[in-house]
């Protein structure tokens, strides 16, 4: 691959120029490998790089750069990579960032294909930083050259002993099958020591950086088709490619966890649109996590746990049971898995009757959760599982386990033993929970590779991880369909250019035009320009009336008195005209009014809030919330990522903590929750087909009973500027 290759900087190459396993596998299997920027500087931090390559073992050929020469290691160091006389697979270069241009092209000019470039002082440091990215992104495409970074770590891969990072490192971190990617250096070494301290093993680490060019799409595609990988933990702080993201991980079969920092709210001025406000970016994140199959944390010190409990056998259902050496921690459990959403499985009497029989006294009354407290035979407490485990209503169990190290300790390691195996038979999860010194506990999680729990809430959380990963990978394996409704979208166009043209977002009436050209029902309207025709109009719906003024500087109108509801004759219909212009006059002395809407009142039914907006990461997003004039107090909306399916805009619904009042409880009518999906989808595809739609609020959407429909009674579109 030499000259004249197009540019792919800043997106993933194509696929007929490098097929990803080819130019993945040059950076993560080199054969050979220059570190470019040693010198016998005792303080050098090339040194670091060609240090850790031999501590771990690495199975190929290094190869020392730096521009005075000289030797270390009993290695030459070679004043240029156009100076050593084999090929190179990967270059490994730590120099100053305004050097990093020519070596580029010198690697270019030697044949090296694959780059790890862990310097700093880019777009991070300022403008001339940012110049240097371009001419590298400038070189790296003309050779063809694909590069980690820059300003990052480096790589690892525990099976030929690839070690990059420059800060000397001890091989402390067993080899295993967990690969990580991230976008932090600093973060990534920190859990790696967790991952020693936990007795996790390593199958490789990337530290992305700036992902100049590899991207963490194209590193998590990567690791998917790994062999060698089983368990992906990605460290971010940002996304670039939302989609793209929940693109690949849609097809993972592997547990992929995600720790996502730096979660802040959508944007960084007050939003024009209620949906704006309510879908925070963290929010949109959740909701594309959850679509996509990713398992996300927001705990690094639990990470370890996190990533054992995915290799217990799944958690199939709700049904938990409690088996307990503490009375009060049996209770503290039982607290915990109603908050987690699970259900107590139900014990037979012959059975609670059975490990009666054990007790040297009958103090406790058994039932679930298991008090074992009056038993101390070990191996009962094996059966006790054994026989749990065995039972169909049982679906996972906790096991609180309370023991002094000093005499308990040996015989509980082995009780932990063949717990682990008994879960492996029956193919349910067990959780455990110790309570013992620290030497102990930290001896159970550095020797067995299964979840060691110390916190009761924890143990139950984590189960829930496990709960949901397990759902979540069955509905993924059922892709549901979306839907598509057939629209004239060129009927479309004409409001949204005339509006671009004018700088201006959608007037109330255009926005409600795109709404029935959509297919999304709206309370019945006349646009007219003044008072007269307001008259007119009101008398033609009929009374009584609801009046809204149309101004393109006014956003909110309930808030300057722009909206008047419930107008029941002519008289009091001019009197709250006149009144309200003369009150929006004298707020807004600029603004120009071009008419009010007049709208049939629609009373009955109950109020959501129905929206979406264009997130910068993932693309066109749908909320639903509780609607009316207190959506922003109580925030309580769901969030899902366009386009939907049937079934995601149900579970939006679901998930509402009013969703219960929406379905009849205590003998209210149910609403017509199906005539909620198909506006849910009906919008869902609107923002996904004119992306120039930047927010837009459904507020109130009215809600009536069983197969009577629904009614958007407001609409607001606020449109993209240049």
């Amino acid at each position: 691959m030499g000259r004249g290759i197009p540019s792919f900087a800043g997106q993933r190459a194509p696929a007929t120029l490098f097929h990803r396993e080819s130019y993945m596998r040059g950076i993560f299997y080199p054969h050979s490998v220059a570190v470019i920027g040693v010198s016998n500087s005792p303080d050098n931090m090339g040194r670091g790089i060609v240090f850790n390559l031999t501590e771990f073992g690495y199975q190929g050929i290094i190869y020392e750069v730096g521009p005075k020469g000289g030797v270390f290691a009993g290695r030459r160091i070679y004043k240029s990579v156009l100076d050593i006389p084999d090929h190179v697979d990967l270059a490994v270069i730590l120099t100053p960032a305004r050097t990093i241009p020519g070596i580029l092209e010198e690697c270019g000019q030697k044949g090296i294909r694959r780059a790890v470039v862990e310097s700093s002082g880019f777009r991070e440091f300022g403008e001339e930083g940012k110049k240097i990215e371009e001419e590298i992104i400038r070189v790296a495409s003309r050779w063809g050259i694909r590069f980690v970074g820059p300003n990052c770590i480096g790589v690892i891969n525990m099976e030929t002993g690839l070690c990059t990072p420059f800060p000397p490192l001890r091989r402390i971190v067993r080899p295993g099958d967990i690969s990580m990617i991230s976008q932090s250096g600093g973060v990534g070494m920190s859990v790696l020591n967790l991952m020693a301290n936990e007795g996790l093993g390593l199958n490789k680490f990337v530290s992305a950086g700036n992902m100049l060019n590899v991207q963490t799409e194209e590193l998590l595609e990567y690791f998917i088709e790994d062999p060698g990988t089983k368990y992906i933990l990605l460290y971010l702080e940002g996304i670039q490619d939302g989609k793209r993201l929940m693109e690949v991980a849609r097809k993972s079969s592997k547990p992929i966890i995600a720790f996502k920092a730096n979660i802040g709210h959508f944007g960084k001025s007050i939003a024009s649109s209620h949906s704006a406000s309510l879908s925070s970016n963290d929010r949109v994140v959740d909701a594309a996590f959850r679509q996509c199959g990713i398992i996300r944390v927001n705990d690094a010190t639990t990470l370890g746990n996190d990533l054992k409990i995915l290799r217990l056998p799944p958690m199939r259902g709700n049904n938990l049971a409690i088996i307990s050496r503490s009375g009060g921690h049996a209770v503290i459990a039982a607290d915990a898995c109603e908050m987690s959403g699970f259900s107590l499985a139900p014990f037979p009497k012959e059975f609670l009757e059975e490990i009666e029989k054990h007790f040297r006294a009958s103090v406790i009354k058994l039932t679930n959760p298991l008090d074992l407290g009056d038993l101390f035979d070990l191996e009962i407490y094996l059966k006790i599982i054994d026989r749990t485990l065995a039972q169909k209503e049982v679906d996972g169990i906790v096991f609180l386990h309370t023991f002094n190290a000093t005499f308990e300790g040996p015989r509980s390691r082995e009780l932990f033993q063949k717990v682990m195996e008994l879960s492996q038979k029956y193919d349910k999860p067990v959780a455990i929970y110790v309570s013992t010194e620290d030497q102990e506990v930290n001896y159970l999680k550095r020797n067995f590779n299964y979840p060691i729990f110390t916190q009761v809430v924890e143990t139950i959380r984590a189960l829930g991880i496990n709960r949901r990963h397990y759902a979540e990978s069955q509905r993924l394996r059922q892709p549901a369909e979306i839907p598509y409704f057939p629209v004239d979208k060129e009927r479309v166009k004409p409001f949204l250019e005339k509006a671009s043209k004018e700088k201006r977002d959608l007037l109330i009436h255009e926005a409600a035009e795109i709404l029935g050209i959509y297919g999304v029902p709206m309370v019945r309207g006349v646009a007219v320009p003044d008072e007269k025709g307001a008259v007119q109009a009101a008398k033609q719906l009929g009374f009584p009336v609801a009046m809204k003024v149309i101004s393109r500087e006014i956003s909110h109108k309930s808030d300057v008195g722009g909206v008047q509801l419930n107008l029941r004759s002519e008289a009091g219909f001019t009197d709250a005209y006149q009144d309200m212009i003369r009150r929006i006059r004298q707020e807004y002395t600029e603004a120009k009014i071009e008419g009010v809407l007049i709208q049939s009142m629609v009373t009955g039914g109950r109020e959501l809030i129905v929206g979406g907006r264009q997130d910068d990461q993932f693309g066109p997003v749908v909320l639903v919330g509780l609607g009316g004039i207190f959506v922003e107090i109580f925030g309580e909306v769901s969030v899902r990522v366009a386009p939907l399916s049937h079934r995601e805009a149900m579970e939006m619904i679901d998930e509402l903590r009013g969703a219960a009042i929406l379905k009849g409880a205590r003998g209210l009518k149910p609403s017509d929750m199906q005539a909620v999906v198909e506006v849910l989808l009906r919008i869902s595809q609107l923002l996904s087909d004119f992306p120039e739609i930047r927010e837009m609020d459904l507020n109130p959407l009215r809600v009536f009973s069983v197969r009577e429909g629904c009614m958007a009674l407001d609409v607001r579109m606020i449109l993209e500027k240049e």
